[in-house]
């Protein structure tokens, strides 16, 4: 009896080992095509014929929300560190056994609770997102970028209830976490998807506003209105991730910081189609909601991360 209970738990662990290597090849195939397929639409413009690779058609969806081209560089960022997230969670000792990625518990009930089962979503909302927009389907972008932002939180959440069972029972130990080993896990497991989460908030604002665009019997006005709202709750969105928040979310302020100057830039020399159908005042008036909201984010930022840094040292 014992022989057959030994045999059943090794049966078991290799059924478990097989089925945490299917999941790291899941979520490092999801990344390498989603990162490719991105940035050539994007950056690259391979498809000639799309939104992004177009002039005419990217003229023809103008919002006053729509930042500088510069503002995509951000996908960059947003690559490279979930890039290096699947490498953590894949082949690196110790951050692949982390909580904060979350084999273990994708192997229980609790796979809801887990990062790594979460992330073949986030890139499967991603390409819904960019190729809809792509081929000018702005109403799922947005649902799109929606769903997006919905995973991003539920990953956000769980990384959050996990740090403080973590830190928790450090405290009951008396245990520390060295400053590197610290550094490495936000910036490998946490960051990637702080900065991006931040980003898909500024995309489903930038999305929801060129929906709207769309009704042309509306009059200006609402197009006018819903983009200083849309700039005011992206103030108040990061404001409450940097400061009401028990955990603060760096990653979402500089997205922020980011997309929110390129509003302001942009709206410096904004495009014919928002010449046409906008008075100077109207877009002076959101250029400076635009900058003022980045200033003060910015600098929120700023003493936040100071604030953590003087904490720490």
């Amino acid at each position: 009896n014992n022989n057959n209970d030994n045999n059943n738990n090794e049966a078991l662990s290799a059924e478990d080992a097989t089925k945490i290597q299917n999941l790291k090849f899941v979520n490092a195939t999801s990344y390498l095509l989603t990162g490719m397929m991105v940035t050539g639409v994007v950056l690259f413009k391979t498809r000639e014929e799309g939104v992004f690779g177009d002039e005419f058609l990217w003229m023809k969806y103008q919002t006053l929300l729509t930042p500088s081209s510069y503002v995509n560089l951000l996908w960059v960022p947003v690559f490279l560190l979930q890039g290096l997230f699947v490498y953590a969670s894949t082949l690196h000792k110790t951050l692949q056994h982390s909580p904060l990625v979350g084999y273990d518990r994708a192997l229980q009930r609790s796979s809801k609770t887990s990062v790594a089962v979460h992330y073949p979503a986030v890139c499967a909302a991603t390409l819904m997102t960019v190729y809809s927009h792509d081929y000018g389907h702005v109403f799922m972008a947005l649902l799109g970028s929606v769903l997006c932002g919905i995973v991003l939180t539920s990953i956000l959440q769980i990384q959050g209830h996990l740090l403080n069972e973590m830190e928790a029972a450090m405290n009951a130990t008396d245990g520390t976490m060295d400053i590197a080993d610290r550094t490495a896990q936000y910036v490998a497991l946490c960051l990637p998807f702080e900065l991006y989460g931040g980003y898909v908030l500024a995309l489903v604002a930038v999305y929801f506003n060129t929906f709207l665009a769309g009704f042309d019997t509306l009059p200006t006005s609402v197009f006018l209105v819903a983009a200083n709202a849309s700039l005011a709750l992206l103030l108040c969105a990061g404001f409450y991730m940097l400061w009401v928040t028990e955990r603060k979310f760096y990653g979402v302020g500089v997205a922020l910081v980011w997309y929110l100057l390129g509003v302001a830039i942009e709206l410096r020399t904004p495009t014919q189609p928002i010449y046409n159908e906008f008075s100077d005042g109207a877009i002076l008036t959101t250029q400076i909601v635009a900058g003022v909201a980045t200033l003060i984010l910015a600098t929120l930022l700023g003493v936040r991360v100071t604030k953590t840094m003087i904490k720490h040292n």
